[in-house]
C-alpha cells in the first residue's frame, strides 16, 4: 500500500531521529511520519539523505527549549511560542518536501507536561478546568488557525489538524465532538485545512461523550486527508498496534478512503509487531 506510513514514535522517547529512520530504512520502510518524540538536534539537514516520502507531525522539529504546542493557549506567549513552532515546521515541510503537515488543535487549559506512563499517553494537567475557558480557547484556536492556513497557502504546504479525545481528561481538550468540527467547517474550506483522523483518540471521545464513531467519521468524510492509527482499550490512550478484526478496520478499509495517508502512530514497539500490521495491510 503506497499511502501506508510508519510513525518514528515507535522508539523510546527523547532518541535521535536518526535511530527510527535507520530501524526502518532497515526493514524496507519507504513512507514516514516524522512524530513528536525525540531528542532536540541543532541541525537536521541529514534526513534530506534518506530517501524516504515524509510527513511531518505537531511537534517536529524539535525546539531546542521544550514546551507543550497550544495554539488556543490563553496565555499569549504560549499562544506565539505555538505558532512559530508550526511555521518553522511549515517551512521544514516546503524544504523537505514533506507531503502533509499535522497538528493539534490546542486545550482548554494548558498540560504541565507531556504523558509519562507507557499505559496513557495523555497530556499532564494540574488545573482544574473553568467551564468560561473553553469558549475562550476555542477562539484563540480559530484565529491562530487562520494564521496557520494562510502561512501555509504561501509556502504551498498542505496541513491536517489532528482530531483529539480523551476518557479520563475529556474537559481538557478541543475538537471531539462533531458539533465543533460543524463550527470549524463554517470558516475552512476543503483546501484550506484538513482533517487527520486519529483512530485511537475517536475511540476515546466516542465513549468519553457517548456519540457513533461511524456517524462521526461520515459526516467528517470530505475534510479527511489522513488517518492516525493505534489502538486501545477506550479508556486510555495507549498507541498499541493495531488488532485484527477491529471496528476501525470497515473505516480504513473504505474505498473513499483509498488516497488517505494511514499512519501507523505506535509508541514503544519494536519493529517485528510493525511489520505485521504492515502485513495486515498488504
Amino acid at each position: 500500500m503506497n499511502n501506508l506510513y510508519v510513525s518514528t514514535t515507535f522508539i523510546k522517547d527523547g532518541k535521535k531521529i536518526k535511530m527510527a529512520l535507520d530501524i526502518l530504512k532497515s526493514a524496507g520502510v519507504e513512507n514516514v511520519e516524522i512524530g513528536s518524540n525525540h531528542a532536540y538536534e541543532s541541525n537536521y539537514n541529514y534526513i534530506k539523505n534518506y530517501k524516504f516520502n515524509f510527513l511531518i507531525h505537531n511537534y517536529f522539529p524539535v525546539p531546542k527549549k521544550d514546551f507543550v504546542i497550544n495554539i488556543a493557549s490563553l496565555d499569549s506567549h504560549i499562544r506565539n511560542l505555538s505558532l512559530k513552532h508550526i511555521k518553522k515546521a511549515i517551512i521544514f515541510c516546503r524544504d523537505t518536501g514533506a507531503k502533509l503537515y499535522t497538528f493539534h488543535p490546542g486545550f482548554v487549559v494548558d498540560p504541565v507536561t507531556t504523558g509519562k506512563s507507557k499505559k496513557n499517553y495523555d497530556f499532564i494537567w494540574r488545573n482544574k478546568r473553568s467551564n468560561k475557558n473553553y469558549d475562550l480557547a476555542f477562539n484563540q484556536m480559530m484565529i491562530s488557525l487562520k494564521k496557520i492556513v494562510n502561512f501555509a497557502k504561501k509556502k504551498k504546504v498542505n496541513i491536517a489538524i489532528e482530531t483529539e479525545g480523551s476518557y479520563q481528561k475529556r474537559n481538557f481538550l478541543l475538537m471531539q465532538r462533531l458539533e465543533e468540527y460543524k463550527k470549524l467547517f463554517k470558516f475552512f474550506a476543503l483546501n484550506d485545512l484538513g482533517i487527520n483522523l486519529n483512530i485511537g483518540h475517536l475511540n476515546l471521545a466516542s465513549k468519553a461523550f457517548n456519540f457513533s464513531k461511524e456517524k462521526f467519521v461520515k459526516m467528517v468524510k470530505p475534510y479527511i486527508v489522513a488517518f492516525e492509527l493505534s489502538h486501545n482499550n477506550g479508556f486510555e490512550d495507549q498507541h498499541l498496534p493495531l488488532q485484527k478484526g477491529k471496528w476501525y478496520w470497515s473505516v480504513i478499509n473504505d474505498p473513499y478512503f483509498a488516497k488517505a495517508y494511514k499512519i501507523l502512530e505506535f509508541r514503544n514497539t519494536n519493529i517485528k509487531k510493525i511489520t505485521k500490521v504492515i502485513n495486515l495491510f498488504n
